[in-house]
């Protein structure tokens, strides 16, 4: 089998900022993407989407960092959105009542428009 990788494009424009995922979210992964999200908030984002329809899987340790996003940004007054779920990723999501603390968009557009 092979390794789980991350690929993670970003677009910041001033206090919003939308994350493209790729690949596969598990404990190996997550660590990068945890990074990358510390930094964005870190540098003043207050509104942000994930967009996952390259993301072809999530473990509970990617959730866990994804949990610890959105209350950095809820404490700062801004929130977390998600668009372009997958089957595998969504039930997953489900399962762990993530999906039901934060808004999902079908696709990247209409996140976008939400943000």
């Amino acid at each position: 089998m092979a390794e789980a990788q991350i690929k993670i494009e970003e677009k910041i424009a001033g206090k919003k900022a939308v994350l493209q995922l790729t690949g596969e979210l598990d404990a190996k992964t997550t660590p990068e993407l945890k990074a990358r999200l510390d930094a964005v908030v870190a540098a003043g984002v207050e509104a942000l989407l994930i967009d996952m329809a390259r993301l072809t899987y999530i473990s509970s340790a990617g959730c866990g960092a994804l949990n610890a996003t959105l209350k950095a940004l809820k404490d700062k007054g801004g929130k977390l959105i998600l668009s372009s779920l997958t089957k595998e990723v969504r039930d997953t999501m489900d399962l762990m009542f993530f999906t039901k603390r934060v808004a999902v968009y079908t696709n990247l557009a209409e996140g976008e428009k939400n943000l």
